[in-house]
Parts: structure tokens; C-alpha cells; sequence
């Protein structure tokens, strides 16, 4: 209920809330599932986050008006205000804005990292204790963001993340824990009692303590879109900041357009533009000294031949080739940010 919302989550922040500013993607549907916590531990963790005030950041780009109006308003129910970040250059999301969900219009796209450092600027500006980012197309059902942030405490650094479902083919988004040397291993969270450690998760329903920001810093803005979340969340690893996912709370999520099965491969849909910086910045982790090189090397080699498969199944092939040829060159050479044109 409501009611339990706002126990749960702390009073809101009232600090500058509520008014439209102009200033410096992916579906998703989520749901909680009871957990299997005693009354006792239930009421001494209902007790301890009582004061936890979390503002939710949604970062947007051409996105569905009508949803974004719904996400805000389940959000504040939730008890969290919102910071919206609009990097559309012309934004229609003036009529979203209303107490306690505050629009701020980038007027220009300069890549999700450079939006959600705005959002979480404002947020722990406005007093946040814990701040949660979704993308724009998120839907978060009763109870989600309770379950969600159970294991967080005022002043204590920690990241913690929904289990995340593919919504296009109903398997799970497996998050992932480096092995010895740093080889990444998938780790299924779904079916388990208990919270699962790992070292790397999607942005996308993750909420993390206002100290993990100020230890590790904010996000990569020269990754512009792909691997912001991987090369944060290394941070967290090389800074030992706990990583886990919540199994009691579960989330929808889409990446790309679709997918296609290729033997034993999943490759993504994705246009040229974005097969350029999931390139380039597979190549640019080499440069960055907390990222173990043989993540970086089987990292690069997977989008490498994912990207490979996809040539033969999309029809202009030309841009595609251009793109990943861009890509190669600048992650030789260290270029980051936006693409150059």
C-alpha cells in the first residue's frame, strides 16, 4: 500500500522538487515476489530503512510519453521522488513533471552516462540516501522497490539489483561474477533464497547508497552508452563494494530490438550507431586498470563475433561494416564520447 510505501522508503524530499527545468532505453516490467524472511527480520529491516530517502533517476530518449507518466507515478507511490532526465533535444515531457517528479531537459544527447550523472547530481543535492536508476520504458509493480532495497542502510556503501527477465524470450538476464585472472562467470539469481554476490549488474532497477558515489565517483561519460554500467560497477569491485541481487525482486527487461538464435548464440539487434560504441568502448576497458585484461579480452572477443553474425542477417550491410570499422579504429586510438560524425 501506500502507506507501506513511504514507511519503507522515508520521507520524500521536498528540496526543489516538482518544478520543470531546462539544464545541463530498453522495456521493462517488474514485480516482487514474497520473500521468505521471518515477521521478526521483516519488522527489524522495515525498522532500520525507515529513514532511507531513495530518489529514483529515469533517464529518457524519444521515449513513449504516456509510460514515463506511469513509472513516475508508481514511483512516487513507491515513496521515492524522481529526477527525470530528458536527453531528447526537444522534450515532450513538460506535462510528466508535477510534485515530487522533477524534469531536467539536456536538449541534446550526449550519451546515458552523461544523463544519469546529472540525475544522481541532483539527487544526492536533494538529500538522497539511495539512489535508484530505470530507463524510460520501466514498469515497477506494487511492493518492487521495498523488496528491492531491504538490504540497504543509511551511510553503509552497497549496490543492489533486481533479478532481471528477458522480456522478449522469458529467460534470465544472468549478472556476473569475475572468476581467478578475472574471467567472468553468469550467475542465475532467480529460483535462490538468498542474495546472491556478484561483481557486475545492469544500470536498469540497480540502486545504489549515496557512499558508493562518493567513494567510486559517478559514471564514465567517454563510454557514452555501452559498458558504463560494467566499468562502474569494476569500480565498486576494485573499491570492495558489495554487489548483490535481490531475488525477491524481479524486473522485465528488453535489450535491442529483438534477438536472433544462431547455434549456441544470441546476437543482438542493434543499429549501426550502437554496434559502434559496444566496439570501441569493448576495446577502450584495455586502457582502465581496474578492469582485469582477460575480461576485456573475452568481452572484446564476444562482441566482436557477435557483431561478425549479425552482418549476415541485417540489410544495410554498408553501414554496419563503416560502424564496426569506426569502432575498431577508435578503441585502438582511445577516442571516447559521442561518435564523431
Amino acid at each position: 500500500s501506500l502507506a507501506d510505501g513511504q514507511r519503507a522508503l522515508g520521507r520524500r524530499s521536498t528540496g526543489g522538487f516538482g518544478q520543470s527545468e531546462a539544464s545541463d532505453a530498453s522495456q521493462c516490467d517488474s514485480v516482487a515476489r514474497p520473500g521468505d524472511a521471518s515477521l521478526a527480520t521483516a519488522q527489524r529491516a522495515e525498522d532500520e530503512i525507515a529513514e532511507l530517502n531513495v530518489i529514483s533517476v529515469v533517464v529518457c530518449f524519444n521515449p513513449d510519453v504516456k509510460r514515463v507518466s506511469e513509472l513516475c507515478k508508481e514511483l512516487l507511490a513507491s515513496g521515492s521522488d524522481v529526477v527525470l532526465v530528458d536527453n531528447t533535444e526537444s522534450s515532450d515531457l513538460g506535462q510528466v513533471a508535477s510534485p515530487g517528479c522533477e524534469l531536467i531537459a539536456t536538449g541534446e544527447n550526449n550519451g546515458i552516462a552523461y544523463a544519469q550523472n546529472i540525475g544522481i547530481r541532483r539527487a544526492a543535492g536533494s538529500g538522497a540516501d539511495a539512489i535508484a536508476l530505470f530507463d524510460q520504458d520501466s514498469k515497477i509493480g506494487s511492493g518492487f522497490l521495498q523488496a528491492l532495497i531491504a538490504p540497504l542502510r543509511k551511510g553503509e556503501p552497497r549496490v543492489v539489483s533486481p533479478v532481471l527477465l528477458d522480456e522478449a524470450r522469458g529467460v534470465e538476464l544472468p549478472a556476473t561474477r569475475l572468476r581467478r585472472f578475472g574471467l567472468p562467470m553468469d550467475v542465475y539469481s532467480m529460483d535462490k533464497a538468498e542474495r546472491s554476490a556478484v561483481d557486475i549488474v545492469i544500470a536498469s532497477g540497480s540502486v545504489a547508497t549515496k557512499e558508493v558515489f562518493d567513494l567510486v565517483g559517478l559514471m564514465d561519460e567517454q563510454l557514452f552508452i555501452d559498458h558504463v554500467d560494467t566499468e562502474w560497477c569494476l569500480r565498486c569491485r576494485a573499491k570492495g563494494i558489495p554487489i548483490e541481487v535481490v531475488p525477491s525482486a524481479v524486473m522485465k527487461h528488453s535489450i535491442g530490438s529483438g534477438a536472433l538464435e544462431i547455434g549456441a548464440t544470441t546476437v543482438l539487434l542493434h543499429d549501426p550507431t550502437r554496434c559502434y560504441y559496444q566496439v570501441r568502448n569493448s576495446l577502450l576497458l584495455f586502457r582502465m586498470a581496474h578492469i582485469p585484461f582477460l575480461f576485456a579480452l573475452r568481452e572484446t572477443a564476444a562482441i566482436l563475433w557477435n557483431r561478425f553474425l549479425l552482418l549476415f542477417h541485417v540489410e544495410d550491410r554498408s553501414s554496419y561494416l563503416a560502424a564496426l570499422g569506426d569502432g575498431i579504429l577508435d578503441g585502438v586510438r582511445g577516442v571516447g564520447g559521442k561518435r564523431p560524425q
